[in-house]
């Protein structure tokens, strides 16, 4: 039997929608239904439905998008053309975070992880550093990694885990620009977002 659940209904989820030029939502929280209409770059405009429900016994996300129909996980990405979407279980998120606790580690906000001995992993050239703080949401770091960096969800938290641990990460990128474009557009995301996440571009040499 297919349809509606209760419990399913009012549970918490995330979605990023993203262009491959831009992003349009990210990491949005609803719960039961969300509905959503985008512009892409070339003018035309796609609407969203997402409807959390149980299809075949297992909780799934059906995906409504301008005249296609497909189903998702409750932690899964599907792309229909230009067009990638992506859900995140809220609550798995949580406690995949929660079942690691360990102390946090801060650097002061002018520190240059290049110059932290074990920071750099080997043959670092260039990419993106990260520095932990005591404000932002373990979520949003996790949510920021997946969609800007590209990670799977587990990737996403492992490396989160790494920053708040070690007080930040170094994640090298294929070249200085990409770098430029990935450290911009999370530092736009935080601070959308009022996080003080501090993400810069760097390069060893």
């Amino acid at each position: 039997m297919n349809g509606n659940d209760d419990g399913l209904a009012s549970k918490r989820l995330l979605v990023c929608i993203d262009e491959i030029q831009q992003n349009f939502v990210f990491g949005e929280e609803f719960s039961g239904r969300y509905v959503k209409t985008v512009t892409l770059a070339d003018g035309t405009t796609r609407t969203i439905e997402l409807t959390a429900m149980m299809r075949d016994g297992m909780p799934v996300v059906e995906l409504k998008d301008t005249g296609h129909c497909s189903y998702m996980g409750l932690n899964g990405t599907t792309t229909n053309g230009k067009l990638m979407v992506q859900i995140r279980d809220v609550e798995a998120m949580l406690a995949s975070v929660s079942q690691q606790p360990a102390p946090s580690r801060v650097f002061p906000p002018g520190t240059s992880l290049i110059t932290v001995p074990d920071l750099a992993p080997p043959g670092f050239a260039h990419g993106i550093e990260v520095l932990n703080d005591d404000a932002t949401p373990m979520q949003f770091v996790v949510a920021v990694l997946g969609a800007e960096l590209g990670l799977g969800h587990e990737d996403s938290v492992r490396t989160m885990l790494e920053i708040h641990t070690r007080g930040g990460a170094l994640l090298p990128t294929d070249s200085m620009a990409e770098a430029q474009r990935i450290a911009a557009a999370v530092t736009a995301e935080a601070a959308k977002h009022g996080h003080p996440l501090i993400c810069r571009p760097v390069s060893n040499g």
